[in-house]
């Protein structure tokens, strides 16, 4: 199976609430609401399969340190193999 938390973040992704994996108890408002948004959604984009998708490290740094906008990549969950190798397609 894959890492929980990694399944957990796509499947938020998939329902538009990426905001729920941020500790409720900070206080952020919209803009620094956004930049994490944006900071988890690159997070996700290094998860893609096949690897040929994923950014280099750094793509990754300059999406970080610049507009951190995906630009024209477009997010799909990967698929997951677990430990007896059977793989995980999502279904859509």
């Amino acid at each position: 199976m894959p890492p929980i938390r990694t399944l957990h973040a796509w499947k938020l992704y998939e329902s538009k609430n990426l905001v729920k994996l941020v500790d409720e108890t900070m206080d952020v408002n919209q803009d620094e609401e956004k930049h994490m948004m944006k900071i988890i959604e690159i997070g996700l984009l290094c998860t893609q399969s096949p690897v040929s998708e994923r950014p280099t490290m750094s793509e990754v740094v300059f999406m970080l340190q610049n507009d951190p906008s995906l630009g024209e990549r477009h997010l799909t969950r990967p698929n997951f193999t677990d430990p007896s190798r059977r793989i995980h397609i999502r279904s859509s």
